[in-house]
């Protein structure tokens, strides 16, 4: 898995290539940590990421409620199918954002 982070202003994206699985999640989880401070958005960049575990769908959910403490805005960006469908069957499409 590759992590790619941009910072524009108060707004942060993360690019992920790969799988986001057992082994990878804390990778994710060790990038974001402190960069959630100073920023009121953030957008997971999925185009490259084709399968998530429950161990990425964990980070995903943590960096989702630290946005929602602080009344910022979270919403994954280019998500592909396959993402798409354990978005579904999860429910996490009943509250994230997801954005083309």
């Amino acid at each position: 898995m590759t992590i790619n982070k941009e910072k524009n202003g108060d707004a942060l994206t993360v690019t992920i290539a790969g799988a986001l699985d057992i082994k990878t999640a804390p990778e994710l989880s060790a990038a974001l940590e402190g960069e959630l401070d100073d920023v009121n958005e953030v957008y997971f960049d999925m185009k490259e990421c084709d399968y998530t575990s429950s161990a990425g769908l964990r980070v995903i959910l943590g960096t989702y409620q630290v946005m929602e403490e602080k009344d910022g805005k979270m919403a994954l960006r280019n998500v592909n199918k396959p993402f798409m469908d354990i978005l579904e069957v999860t429910g996490f499409l009943d509250f994230l954002d997801v954005e083309e």
